[in-house]
């Protein structure tokens, strides 16, 4: 009986003593925590079928891929080209349209200069004018007043020897006859 409760004991350590002991390829299971692991059991995993079916795929697959991704590399390669061309054309019309903004700044600058010298010049050809047509306004006036003063000249003179003779003639008609022959007489010795 002994013996037999030895083997009991030996069959009962057994599954225990299997579990502890790592076979081939068995590296056995580390613990993550809440009851997760890694296994590290490559034959019970399958890691070794996993890597004949990838490495299958990668023989049967390889050309297809190769051939799919030189198709793809080609296609980048060409957007990348036209990405670069279209880069530099966009470049080459920013630097053209800087160089017309240039110019376009360099007319407008001279059209502004040009009015302000055409503005300063019409000013100057304006109070040359002014002054002109006031000195010419000055003259026609002064010669107007004079015509005008030696017009009232002769005209008050003409006015008083109108006069004077209207009124002489009225004093001769009512004068006494002996008086009218006295003046007469001194007026012609004057003479």
């Amino acid at each position: 009986m002994g013996a037999a409760v030895g083997l009991a004991g030996l069959g009962a350590a057994a599954p225990a003593f299997a579990e502890e002991e790592l076979g081939l390829l068995n590296f056995g299971k580390i613990e993550i925590g809440n009851g997760f692991a890694i296994n590290l059991d490559i034959p019970e995993t399958g890691i070794i079928n996993i890597f004949i079916i990838v490495a299958g795929l990668f023989y049967l697959l390889g050309p297809i891929l190769g051939e799919s991704m030189a198709t793809r590399e080609k296609e980048i390669q060409t957007d990348i080209d036209d990405a670069i061309a279209k880069y530099n054309e966009a470049t080459a019309r920013f630097a053209e349209a800087e160089k017309n903004k240039q110019q376009a700044d360099a007319v407008i600058k001279e059209i502004y200069d040009s009015i302000d010298k055409d503005k300063q010049e019409l000013k100057a050809s304006m109070e040359i004018a002014m002054k002109a047509q006031i000195v010419r306004s000055a003259e026609v006036a002064e010669a107007s007043i004079k015509s005008m003063n030696d017009g009232a000249e002769e005209q008050l003179e003409a006015y008083i020897l109108e006069q004077a003779v209207s009124r002489g003639v009225a004093e001769l008609t009512g004068m006494p006859a002996a008086k009218k022959s006295a003046y007469l007489d001194g007026v012609i010795a004057n003479l």
